[in-house]
């Protein structure tokens, strides 16, 4: 039998090993890389599976995210000053505008721009210069819009999208424009089938990519590398 002074010791100097050895054999594992991303909105079918995709393949990078809803603007300045570590995807070409995030340059979604009424008859066969005529509403933050109604008097930008439902149901805008998969989620969540009209065809169609903070440089070329494999 070991006397117990040395029987200390040796348990001791076992745990030291072993969390020695564990650590060894398993850097990745001990060291893995976790990261948050920005999220704003809803949260809707698109975001969700987008979420659900990304996360798949940042897990066999090792990397482990966390995702975090906050307001559009503040959002990207968030991830553009580095304390959140990018966003889950927008439109193409933020880096003019937030110079420290990366676009991984591989798709993850494709996005309908459209707008809902109450007057399923408006026209907007002109595209984003159709909002000219027309009052309309839009979450804050959401950048193809603020880029595309850039001085427009008709447009108002709302930091709650179920807000501005209610303001056109109130008839102080005519149109809601927002992501056309968002959209219908909110129709259905606020029973307002049959009473808020979707308009055809879209404003518009984009691309939506991820972006990293230019921190993760390293991190971005490998994952762009997996998902143009997968795309």
């Amino acid at each position: 039998m070991i006397p117990d002074k040395y029987g200390k010791t040796v348990a001791n100097w076992l745990v030291t090993f072993s969390i020695f050895y564990l650590s060894a054999i398993c850097p990745a594992q001990a060291q893995q890389e976790s990261l948050r991303i920005a999220t704003f909105g809803q949260g809707g079918p698109m975001e969700k599976a987008a979420a659900v995709h990304l996360t798949e393949f940042y897990k066999k990078l090792g990397v482990r995210i966390e995702f975090v809803n906050l307001p559009g603007n503040r959002a990207l300045q968030e991830s553009n000053s580095g304390r959140l570590d990018g966003e889950l995807m927008r439109k193409a070409g933020l880096a003019v505008e937030y110079p420290n995030l990366l676009q991984i340059m591989v798709p993850l979604a494709t996005t309908n721009t459209v707008a809902f009424a109450l007057d399923k008859n408006i026209d907007l066969d002109k595209g984003w210069a159709s909002l000219k005529e027309h009052t309309f509403s839009y979450e804050t933050g959401t950048k193809v819009i603020e880029q595309n109604t850039q001085g427009f008097s008709t447009g108002y930008a709302e930091h709650n999208i179920k807000a501005a439902f209610r303001q056109m149901l109130n008839r102080r805008v005519e149109l809601i424009v927002i992501d056309e998969q968002a959209g219908l989620q909110l129709v259905k969540e606020m029973q307002l089938e049959g009473t808020v009209h979707m308009l055809t065809p879209p404003i518009s169609t984009i691309p939506l990519y991820h972006y990293l903070h230019k921190k993760h440089a390293d991190l971005a070329s490998r994952l762009e590398t997996l998902l143009r494999k997968n795309h």
